[in-house]
This record gives structure tokens, C-alpha cells and sequence, in this order.
């Protein structure tokens, strides 16, 4: 993934995004700078928490890759869990 080296490390916990230091006990989520540039803390767990309550807006039978997508206005969120780790993913593609 470029940019790994400056994406934050978070876990989710009752619903809030918290700091790194909670991954051993709670859902691995990362949340990419541009992500973390472009949304609020808000608008990414909210995004989150429909992921997890709603599920994916597509599924590949290939990779199993599951992922969403989420309008903030015209900003669009992506959020995909990779399937081999489980980690979820909240991401803003950049034009």
C-alpha cells in the first residue's frame, strides 16, 4: 500500500476510533492519511459502524475482498476489509 509507512494504526472500540495500543483486544482498523485528511473523526466512524452493522456493498467471490463505499457531500469514503487478515480499511482515492 504506498504511504504504509505514514498510515495510522487504530483500533475501534465501543464504537469511537482510539489510538494505537488497543489492537490486541479489538477490530484492526486502518485509516490512511488521505482518509484521515479529508474526513472527520465522525464521518470515519460512522462510516465504520455501518460497515460493520450493514456489510459490504460488494463482496468478490474471487478475493473475497468486502467493501463500501460512503458520500460525505462530494467526498467519497472507501472502506474494505481485507479478507486474509480482516483488517478494515478506510481510504479516499485521490484524483
Amino acid at each position: 500500500m504506498p504511504g504504509a509507512a505514514s498510515t495510522k494504526f487504530v483500533g475501534v472500540v465501543g464504537g469511537a476510533l482510539a489510538s494505537e495500543g488497543l489492537l490486541a483486544v479489538t477490530t484492526s482498523v486502518v485509516v490512511t492519511p488521505s482518509a484521515r485528511e479529508t474526513f472527520t473523526p465522525r464521518e470515519l466512524t460512522d462510516a465504520y459502524q455501518q460497515f460493520k452493522e450493514r456489510g459490504p456493498q460488494y463482496v468478490s467471490a474471487e478475493s473475497g475482498l468486502r467493501a463500501a463505499a460512503y458520500r460525505f457531500g462530494e467526498r467519497v469514503l472507501l472502506v474494505y476489509e481485507e479478507s486474509e487478515t480482516g483488517v478494515v480499511v478506510l481510504t479516499h482515492p485521490r484524483s
